[in-house]
């Protein structure tokens, strides 16, 4: 009968593992959903970005006043 309390406490982690399994799958399904609705945006301000760098190069070879 020792066997019976051993099996419920495997049978608990297994429950345990598989909730942690879910959670995780869970929480990249809603990673990849908010990371698809702000990449056009980060898209739009890389751009502006890229766009007001363009004479930065040419600035950056003077000496920094440090």
């Amino acid at each position: 009968m020792a066997s019976e309390p051993i099996r419920l406490l495997r049978n608990t982690f297994y429950v345990s593992v598989g909730f942690g399994v879910l959670a995780f799958q869970k929480a990249q399904v809603q990673r990849r959903e908010i990371e698809k609705a702000v990449r056009p945006s980060v898209e739009a301000i890389l751009e502006q970005l890229h766009l007001a760098r363009g004479p930065v190069p040419a600035r950056a070879d003077r000496p920094r006043d440090s």
